[in-house]
């Protein structure tokens, strides 16, 4: 298996709603992997989605047919910025008794700042080239990509303590011995993840192993 080592950082304000307590939209420190692999160009939806409901499936068949899978990516280093934002008073939308003075309502939103850096892997069959710059995000934000490490992966076996990163569940053959629950949309994500069983070891830059399981492909 062909793995390269991502990383993706950002240029501009990054923003999209992992979870919405009252007028605070909150976005997470990691970036899911479907939304990712729309980014990045892999797959092509179609210009038009009359019935308004996810195509995950459909979409991501391809890359499987492919052999081709993108992980999450998680933070090497990020910060981020409050910004507040006038909301619209919607009357048709909310069903609560609406305030009869011309009076603003604001809320806020958590956002990744500029100059956040993120990795992630792609595990392939056949070299994939990714383009070098994206957008992603509610507001469509910039970001560079570029491949820092590259190569053949050795197949292993055993128990290893922590796997790399963040991984989707719903993509894993089996279920982690223990790992930490990052609540997201569309699905939630784990991170410090211990398996046993079949695994990828790449040794990276200044000899450090990455471990990622065997067997990791869509499963939206």
């Amino acid at each position: 298996m062909l793995i390269s080592a991502y990383t993706l950082t950002l240029h501009d304000y990054l923003f999209y709603a992992s979870r919405e307590m009252g007028r605070l939209y909150e976005t997470e420190q990691y970036l899911h992997n479907y939304g990712l692999t729309y980014a990045l160009g892999l797959v092509k939806p179609p210009y038009a989605n009359l019935a308004q409901v996810p195509r995950y499936a459909e979409d991501l068949a391809q890359l499987n047919e492919q052999g081709v899978y993108v992980t999450p990516a998680y933070p090497l280093h990020c910060t981020f910025a409050f910004h507040t934002f006038k909301m619209a008073n919607v009357n048709y939308y909310n069903f609560t008794p609406q305030m009869s003075s011309n009076q603003a309502v604001f809320g806020r939103a958590k956002e990744l700042a500029p100059e956040s850096v993120f990795r992630f892997f792609v595990l392939s069959e056949e070299p994939v080239r990714l383009p070098q710059w994206i957008r992603l995000g509610k507001w469509m934000a910039k970001a560079r990509v570029r491949v820092v490490y590259q190569g053949l992966a050795a197949k292993k076996a055993g128990e290893v303590q922590r796997m790399e990163g963040a991984l989707n569940p719903l993509d894993l053959e089996r279920m982690p011995l223990n790992c930490n629950i990052v609540s997201m949309a569309p699905a939630s994500l784990l991170t410090h993840v211990s398996l046993s069983g079949e695994y990828y070891e790449l040794q990276g830059e200044q000899k450090q192993a990455f471990c990622l399981p065997v067997g990791m492909r869509y499963r939206p």
